[in-house]
């Protein structure tokens, strides 16, 4: 594994193949094809490389294109190491969300999750880190939301009211699987969006859990920072706060913020990045002038729009930043900008200072 390579944990993987070779697939040639020795080691993590190798292969031996909705329904809160642990013991679902979207590295470094609560909605957003390919993207978004699905109506003991799930892949050849989730109004197709969002009711959030121990929870809690520390640091601190940072939605992590998650001072976590050369303001706008870029593409996507959603006060603030790093107004940006061509003085998105 190359240093600062984001790896997947294999337990998840573990559990889709044991399930499969259960029912008679023969699991050795997958592991072989995708050059991994074993899946039996709960330490085992897997590159993006193999998880590709791996979904091939067994699509290929077994012909099944439903294999994320398959790993979905598999996954229980005890599926995630210690942080299941946490899950377990913590007192109501909203609290179980908020653990989930604050540890969400220790269960899958390739997406984020952002967990917005509102009065009377409450949504997931689980978006990418890294360019996948089409069959591993859509694997991945089947696989989440029907996870969440399971684990939801387990922990509400089926209570959940209807709620819906969109996803930004095409209907799926096996749609007709999802009428098993009962509760679950799936949307596919709507391309534009990065992830797959989730809309539920809130009545159940608050509602207290029966196997909720706060003591438990602390300890469980401790251990998930510690790891988060650890992986932190045999990383690449730069490579993880631009992660997090991607992951923001609806606004835009303060270093504060970022530095709670790993259990550490502000300063503690600037000096990280200095010692690599970079300070946190200087991601934070590069990391917001790159989503501003992205979204600019989308003319769909309304100006005062992209202004909220990068966490601006208003549109104004928000051109003028803009132009400050790029030369030109949103507006002026999204006007020249067309596919595969940018206008003399004016940089490709891609080009963009970052």
């Amino acid at each position: 594994m190359k240093p600062n390579e984001i790896s997947v944990p294999a337990r998840y993987f573990t559990q889709l193949f044991d399930h499969l070779e259960s029912r008679g697939m023969p699991c050795r040639d997958v592991l072989s094809a995708a050059q991994v020795r074993s899946l039996n080691d709960p330490q085992t993590r897997l590159t993006q490389a193999q998880v590709c190798s791996l979904l091939s292969e067994a699509t290929r031996l077994t012909g099944r294109h439903d294999l994320g909705f398959e790993l979905g329904k598999l996954i229980k809160l005890n599926s995630h190491d210690i942080l299941g642990y946490a899950f377990i013991s913590a007192p109501t679902l909203d609290h179980i969300i908020r653990l989930a979207s604050r540890y969400y590295r220790l269960m899958n470094p390739l997406f984020t999750l952002r967990y917005l609560r509102h009065a009377t909605a409450a949504e997931l957003l689980f978006q990418p880190v890294v360019t996948l390919p089409p069959e591993v993207f859509a694997f991945y978004c089947e696989m989440l939301a029907v996870s969440v699905h399971s684990q939801i109506m387990a922990i509400t003991q089926g209570r959940q009211p209807p709620y819906d799930a969109y996803f930004p892949i095409p209907a799926p050849g096996h749609l007709v699987r999802y009428r098993e989730l009962k509760g679950m109004r799936p949307h596919f197709g709507d391309i534009a969006m990065q992830g797959v969002r989730i809309v539920i009711d809130p009545c159940m959030l608050d509602v207290p859990l029966a196997m909720g121990d706060l003591r438990a929870l602390r300890q469980a809690e401790e251990r998930c920072k510690q790891l988060m520390h650890s992986f932190s640091e045999q990383g690449n601190w730069v490579e993880w706060v631009q992660m997090m940072l991607r992951g923001a939605e609806d606004s835009q992590p303060t270093l504060d913020e970022l530095a709670a998650v790993l259990n550490i001072s502000s300063r503690t976590l600037d000096r990280h990045l200095a010692r690599q050369g970079i300070s946190f303001r200087e991601l934070s706008l590069g990391i917001r002038n790159e989503r501003a870029c992205d979204l600019l593409a989308d003319a769909r996507v309304a100006i005062s729009q992209i202004a909220y959603r990068l966490g601006y006060t208003d549109v104004a603030n928000f051109s003028r930043s803009f132009k400050k790093l790029n030369g030109v107004t949103p507006s002026e940006y999204r006007a020249r900008l067309t596919p595969g061509y940018a206008p003399a003085g004016l940089p490709a998105a891609s080009q963009m200072p970052a």
